[in-house]
């Protein structure tokens, strides 16, 4: 679980000029920031051993606790909504990817996106739904064709970017979904 968390938070703290840069063009430029914060503040946590990674559950309501105080903006409170909503399907007693698909109902009715809104969620929900199904592996790639399928997306649902005009958007990818494919990449190379 440890190798995993730390995946993911240096994954995101890598991606922060590049995700960035590409919400420069079709948002308010801070994706990359935002999303660093939260991941600062997990690996933090991490490293002075106060995040319980023996329970699973307990991990997710933390994660959703301290992203929604830590950052910034709609996106610290729909992760937030996201990782809480998980953590407490996970101590219900679903397993981690159906808990991880409630947290994304839960943040889609929220937020007011959905799949095809060029957001994070066109990289996040097939993840799931493959991961699901069992495949760390198949879930990375399906993330990487989701993020991929936003370059295309004449029109954004949601976020910063429905303000941005088509030809503004066109051949970029949305940088959450961005985000999103390349945690769910880098968490295949760790060890299990």
């Amino acid at each position: 679980v440890a190798a995993l968390v730390v995946a993911a938070t240096q994954t995101l703290l890598d991606l922060e000029n590049r995700l960035n840069a590409l919400d420069a063009k079709v948002g308010d430029g801070d994706t990359g920031s935002t999303f660093a914060q939260g991941a600062r503040e997990i690996a933090r946590l991490l490293d002075q051993k106060q995040l319980p990674l023996n329970d699973v559950s307990q991990l997710l309501l933390l994660v959703g606790e301290r992203l929604a105080t830590v950052m910034g903006g709609s996106s610290g409170v729909l992760m937030s909504i996201f990782f809480t909503a998980a953590g407490q399907k996970m101590h219900d007693g679903k397993s981690l990817p159906d808990a991880l698909l409630c947290g994304l109902a839960q943040m889609k009715q929220y937020g007011g996106a959905d799949l095809g809104d060029r957001t994070l969620i066109d990289a996040l929900q097939p993840a799931l739904e493959a991961l699901q199904k069992g495949d760390i592996q198949a879930a990375a790639q399906a993330a990487k064709k989701g993020a991929d399928a936003t370059t295309s997306m004449q029109k954004a649902g949601a976020g910063r970017s429905s303000y941005v005009n088509k030809e503004n958007l066109d051949g970029v990818t949305d940088p959450g979904a961005v985000a999103v494919a390349e945690v769910f990449s880098a968490m295949v190379n760790v060890k299990r």
